[in-house]
């Protein structure tokens, strides 16, 4: 049994998949074993796949019907053995001492979870790239359980800038194969947050290290329609008033601000998520008016300090249903994103 088994979920990656792979085979700790859950990809990803496994005997290949990454990965996991688990995305890639790094970390004080800083990338190669400089990474800490929900679990109700992401962090297998049960409310924006949040307050320990060893690449599913946006907005805000109501009775009024403040700007997400659709302007307007008229929605514009966080327009707009004005900003908003995509699109090209 290998010290620490890696899941990487796969569909239609491409040749990206050979960075992420490549990546895995070149790392400085060698105690591992891969695991590649093909999600029934049509563009040859899972040949790849095979073809790897067939030269290590380290890689194992694994192919179900498409069911999307939280089934992959659920998949993976269940077909895992080691002590801990490290999630990749095949579009990602690491730092040749990422499981060196993170698993001296967690076996040192047999931590639950050990955490690395990041960089986001646009493209293929290592540059242009951001790491997370809050004060997150500072330096290596060791959170116990007070200290978690205290200083940790706090950032996924407020969106502070924590890393919600399932990558770059080492789990406990026993502690993965517990949790799921926020997740599972979950279609797909946000399903990394809410087993994160699951997780760290399960968590006895958390080990952090400031090493910058792992590379994400932006951009993917969350650049594109989803149709499942609001449902999963409004489920993510009913599970994270349940955590503040269970876990934060002490202190709840600052975390229902956050929780809140969260939804209103997702909901603008949502706004925009709906021209990406390009839907008929009876539907989309259709599709607002439910989106004003949804509870989840109306507390939070009820509340007067969250609704004092925003435009007055904005919330005005919301409260009175006035789904023309917010159609209006949903394009607006998506319009002005369109540079940014093309900047972006235009320096993959010139990095492949």
């Amino acid at each position: 049994m290998s010290k620490v088994d890696i899941v990487v979920p796969v569909y239609n990656a491409g040749p990206k998949l050979h960075a992420c792979i490549r990546s895995i085979l070149l790392q400085s700790f060698s105690d591992w074993r891969l695991l590649l859950v093909d999600d029934g990809s049509s563009d040859g990803s899972d040949l790849l796949c095979k073809q790897y496994a067939l030269q290590d005997s380290r890689i194992a290949y694994v192919r179900q019907s498409h069911s999307g990454s939280i089934s992959a990965r659920r998949r993976g996991l269940e077909l895992s053995e080691a002590p801990y688990i490290l999630y990749m995305d095949a579009d990602d890639w690491a730092d040749a001492r990422l499981l060196e790094k993170l698993a001296e970390a967690a076996y040192a004080d047999s931590a639950d979870i050990a955490v690395c800083n990041l960089y986001k990338v646009m493209n293929g190669s290592a540059w242009p790239r951001r790491s997370n400089s809050s004060w997150y990474f500072k330096g290596h800490k060791l959170y116990d359980a007070d200290e978690i929900r205290s200083e940790l679990v706090p950032a996924f109700l407020h969106g502070h800038p924590f890393p919600p992401q399932l990558h770059g962090k080492l789990y406990k297998r026993e502690l993965l194969m517990a949790s799921g049960h926020y997740a599972s409310r979950i279609r797909f924006f946000g399903d990394d947050l809410f087993l994160n949040l699951e997780m760290f307050l399960k968590a006895r320990s958390v080990r952090i290290i400031p090493d910058v060893l792992y590379f994400y690449r932006a951009g993917g599913a969350t650049s594109r329609y989803m149709p499942h946006l609001f449902h999963d907005m409004v489920n993510g805000f009913l599970i994270q008033k349940e955590v503040v109501e269970s876990h934060y009775r002490h202190q709840p009024h600052a975390h229902y601000f956050g929780i809140r403040v969260m939804l209103l700007n997702t909901l603008r997400t949502c706004l925009r998520n709906l021209s990406m659709g390009r839907l008929p302007e009876q539907d989309r307007l259709l599709r607002i008016s439910e989106y004003c008229a949804h509870p989840a929605v109306l507390e939070c514009v009820g509340d007067k300090e969250t609704a004092a966080y925003f435009p007055l327009r904005y919330i005005r707009a919301i409260q009175n249903g006035d789904a023309r004005y917010l159609s209006r900003l949903g394009k607006r908003d998506y319009q002005m994103s369109l540079p940014k995509k093309m900047i972006m699109y235009a320096i993959a090209k010139i990095s492949f």
